[in-house]
């Protein structure tokens, strides 16, 4: 086992918005925290929060952009794979030149977006491993630009690890890829630090923390807001995370039209988004599909209880009726009546603590990095 290691990342996101993002933050400053002697680089496409707030722990860090071979699939087309082909042979050599420079013992794609890093990581036959938050498939927001098998057989051969951030995303991948027994779980870290409890006497609000659009579901949720304030007008959502995109403005739009101007609060993106959610009661979850639960973890952090999709990963960390409650995201129905459910049980104040039970002594950045550590310390057969 080395006591000295040089670490390369490779970091599709620029914003601090995004689950994967995040991971890589809690990461890089927990690796520095258990291993201050080890040097760590990240290579980011621009500069932006994710650097700024990454910065104080690295040892260095390059701007290289890299073209994604994950993209909208109304933009999955000819041109676009013409425009990837022509970005990528700068993309590989400026990668490469970087590697070069820091020489270190192993490399990281923190995405599953783009293979550059691991493209260049084998041509300086340095080791590589694959660290994906995303199961296209599933999240249906992004598709592979190229053939889905010949992605997924590049991922395996590029790679002398791939990790992912659940059990369900590590029993999706071991069908999915050629080489399962490369596969590692690790759960991310989440850390929670809340500066404010709800107030007394105040309205019962559920928080509801994701960037807007629309796998996230935020329509969803005004849509079930629509049928609770019918039975409890004064109920308020919370929705943290806005933004100015075309989705964002078809929210405004529908909570004009179903007058729920009072009951909706819009909270733009924040680093701390945390601030915000535990004045909430309740936390809700309506995204379609999450490879790692991470929203749901911090309400639960937060010592709220969850209302959450009846889906794998929210059946991964909620419990019916202890720590939150399961719902049929296809019905705005069934969610506004786990609302009301929450708002007239007696046990609202167990069910926060719950919460706080079932994630203790759980995804922390200690135990994040050290499981991390041993991982890519490990042989594998």
């Amino acid at each position: 086992m080395k006591t000295d290691m040089k670490i390369l990342f490779f970091s599709h996101g620029k914003r601090a918005n995004g689950g994967a993002e995040r991971c890589l933050l809690d990461l890089v400053k927990g690796l520095k925290q258990a291993r201050e002697s080890w040097e760590i680089y990240v290579v980011f496409p621009a500069k932006d929060e994710l650097w700024e707030m990454t910065r104080p722990y690295l040892s260095g860090y390059a701007f290289i952009r890299q073209p994604w071979w994950l993209v909208r699939p109304k933009k999955r087309n000819w041109r676009k794979r013409l425009l990837f082909n022509l970005k990528k042979s700068s993309a590989i050599r400026k990668t490469r030149d970087y590697i070069r420079e820091i020489k270190p013992d192993i490399t990281i794609t923190n995405t599953l977006a783009t293979p550059i890093g691991a493209i260049a990581s084998h041509a300086e036959n340095i080791p590589h491993d694959w660290f994906i938050h995303e199961i296209p498939e599933l999240a249906r927001n992004l598709t592979y630009l190229f053939c889905e098998d010949s992605c997924l057989e590049k991922i395996s051969s590029l790679s002398q690890r791939i990790l992912v951030p659940s059990n369900f995303a590590g029993k999706y991948y071991t069908n999915k890829l050629s080489s399962p027994e490369k596969i590692d779980v690790v759960y991310q870290s989440v850390e929670v630090n809340p500066l404010k409890r709800t107030e007394p006497g105040q309205s019962f609000t559920i928080g509801m923390l994701g960037n807007f659009e629309p796998n996230k579901g935020q329509h969803i949720a005004i849509e079930a807001l629509r049928e609770v304030v019918k039975k409890y007008p004064d109920t308020r959502l919370l929705l943290i995370g806005g933004n100015n995109s075309r989705y964002a403005q078809e929210l405004e739009k529908r909570i004009t039209e179903y007058n729920l101007r009072q009951n909706v609060s819009i909270v733009a993106h924040t680093v701390h988004p945390h601030d915000y959610l535990i004045q909430a009661d309740a936390a809700l979850v309506c995204s379609g599909f999450e490879c790692f639960g991470r929203v749901i973890v911090e309400g639960l952090k937060c010592g709220l209880p969850v209302i959450v999709p009846d889906k794998p990963f929210g059946q991964e960390l909620i419990k019916e009726g202890y720590n939150g409650f399961l719902y049929n995201r296809e019905s705005s129905g069934d969610l506004a009546q786990k609302i009301i459910l929450l708002r007239q049980t007696g046990h609202l104040p167990e069910m926060k603590q719950n919460a706080l039970k079932s994630v203790e002594n759980r995804f922390s950045i200690p135990t994040f990095a050290e499981e991390f550590i041993s991982i890519i310390n490990s042989k594998k057969a």
